[in-house]
């Protein structure tokens, strides 16, 4: 049950049939306060008054990592394969890359064009990645899409269908790596356990490293999103 009207501390609370109550603090550092149906109002404020610091410390956190995050400009450069291109506008039909400068049409949005773009070139590179890591881990996905989520470099559903990210052509080729050996690691082991990072760790003993590096790339994921 959501009350839109029902508020603490000036916070709106959303009650369900929880059992504990917690805070959200989201992108935009709006925060949210979650609890059970049946919690007394004066437990839910002494809660969120004890936690008035770390509410503050987590919006501070998600408005900087907003503010560092990357954004498509025409005339700027952007990240491609662990290097850099820039992107510009010319009297092209379709986008065209030539040395390090990607010149996309004039008409219609130029964000539009490089993700359509980048989408192309993700099709010519991921799927030898993937066959190549699919004969070294003696596993094949049964399919492969690209899309462009806004949370995840990739996903692997229990039928062997895998997800991956056009962000991910953003990304050095040593990460773009890593998540494909992760997502083929969750054909044996479709869970986070200690076995699958064992697994990843035998095919990448930097896995834990790349992993890092890859969190800090998270940026990448909303970059042709507008706010």
């Amino acid at each position: 049950m959501i009350d839109h009207n029902s508020m603490i501390m000036g916070y709106p609370l959303l009650r369900s049939n929880r059992r504990s109550i917690s805070i959200k603090v989201d992108k935009n550092g709006k925060v949210s306060i979650h609890a059970p149906l049946f919690v007394p109002e004066a437990d839910i404020r002494r809660f969120v008054a004890a936690k008035q610091a770390w509410i503050q410390q987590a919006q501070s956190k998600q408005l900087l990592k907003k503010e560092l995050a990357p954004k498509f400009a025409v005339g700027e450069t952007m990240p491609y394969l662990g290097g850099e291109i820039r992107v510009c506008t010319g009297d092209v039909r379709n986008p065209v890359l030539t040395g390090n400068v990607l010149t996309v049409p004039q008409r219609g949005k130029p964000d539009q064009h490089t993700l359509k773009w980048l989408g192309l070139q993700a099709k010519e590179y991921l799927p030898p990645r993937i066959a190549q890591w699919s004969k070294v881990m003696g596993c094949t996905p049964a399919s492969l899409t690209i899309a462009n989520p806004k949370t995840r470099w990739g996903s692997m559903k229990s039928d062997g269908s895998l997800r991956l990210n056009v962000a991910l052509m953003l990304c050095p080729p040593a990460l773009i790596d890593y998540v494909i050996v992760h997502e083929l690691s969750h054909m044996v082991h479709m869970n986070h356990s200690p076995a699958f990072h064992a697994h990843v760790d035998r095919y990448l003993p930097d896995a834990e490293a790349r992993r890092k590096a890859l969190k800090q790339l998270g940026g990448y994921l909303t970059f042709f999103r507008e706010e």
